[in-house]
């Protein structure tokens, strides 16, 4: 990786913004200042993001990023990612938590809108008709992650993964184990990966002609509560199933500290799978049979997505993204 602004400011004991505005030529500092800040760029071997440096000026130097939940370990991650690549190109974040909340994302979305950010990354809570009034102009300098917004004519730009498609693998790989009676949990419908996740449950199990039980579909909030509760409502059925799909990792931790609650053991008696790891994996036991998906990589491709829009003088990109992901294999799944 070469120099970054990051590099030169703290070589110089500067704040980013300041480097960035000198190497701009904008601002108030002395000329003495910029000289200096020039010369180690130079001496560095600076080479500046074109992107970045094509960037309209009368904007702020700010990116609004809108989460549904900021304890949970994907968005946690996801926005380090973002706030490194942010924060490596001389711009600041502002983080809003919506708590799964519809009219909190309304709320934040205004608000950013109203404080003038550069552009936003918004990870929706569901669809909805937020963003069905804004201009070309606004939507062009926002990038939606994770969970499309559904707006109408769908022209945004989205960076996600398969959901359908990834969900079928994992549900495969329990069939290939022999299991066919699948219980999962997901969360609220109206998300995007929760009801792709969804369909592509119901695909692998249509596909070796087995029908589904409906009371074995539990949809939550994508929380440990939701893995707890329906684990709890499993073991409480004379005819359990013998496997379990999560929608993710905390919905799956809910499932597991159920089990141990109730005496079943994992995989012994009951298979468990999910979505995204843990990020120490070796302190779990047993380590989960999980699709990885690539949140570092997803957080970086969104930050030169929403700079390169931001520069265009037309139209922005309206390019649905899908990142590669990946089936990590672990100890959870029982033959049968």
């Amino acid at each position: 990786m070469g120099t970054t602004l990051k590099d030169i400011a703290d070589h110089l004991n500067l704040s980013v913004s300041t480097v960035s505005r000198g190497l701009n030529g904008k601002g108030r500092m002395s000329k003495e200042v910029r000289e200096k800040i020039r010369d180690t760029a130079e001496k560095l071997n600076y080479q500046p993001n074109e992107i970045a440096r094509e960037l309209k000026m009368q904007r702020s130097f700010t990116i609004g990023v809108i989460i549904p939940d900021v304890s949970n370990e994907f968005y946690s991650r996801l926005l380090k990612s973002i706030d490194q690549e942010l924060w490596n190109i001389g711009y600041s974040i502002i983080i809003c938590d919506t708590d799964e909340k519809t009219e909190r994302e309304q709320h934040y979305f205004e608000l950013l809108k109203a404080k003038k950010v550069s552009g936003m990354i918004i990870s929706p809570v569901g669809k909805s008709d937020i963003y069905d009034q804004s201009s070309e102009e606004e939507l062009k300098t926002c990038v939606f992650l994770d969970n499309e917004p559904g707006i109408q004519g769908g022209k945004y730009a989205f960076i996600g993964i398969d959901n359908c498609k990834a969900a079928k693998e994992l549900t495969e790989q329990l069939l290939d184990a022999g299991h066919t009676e699948i219980a999962i949990v997901v969360g609220d419908l109206t998300e995007t990966t929760c009801s792709e996740r969804l369909a592509g449950y119901r695909e692998a199990l249509k596909e070796r002609a087995i029908t589904p039980k409906e009371e074995w579909v539990f949809v939550g909030n994508c929380r440990f509560e939701s893995g707890y509760e329906a684990m709890k409502k499993l073991a409480a059925m004379e005819n359990r199933p013998t496997a379990v799909l999560a929608h993710n990792n905390v919905e799956a931790y809910g499932v597991m500290v159920a089990a141990k609650e109730c005496g079943i053991r994992i995989p012994e008696e009951i298979s468990l799978v999910c979505f995204d790891d843990f990020t120490r994996r070796e302190l779990m036991e047993p380590e989960l049979t999980c699709i990885q998906q690539p949140i570092e990589a997803m957080g970086k491709a969104a930050v030169k997505c929403i700079l390169r829009n931001m520069v265009q003088e037309k139209e922005g990109s309206s390019e649905k993204l899908y990142m590669p992901y990946r089936l990590r294999l672990g100890n959870s799944i029982k033959k049968r």
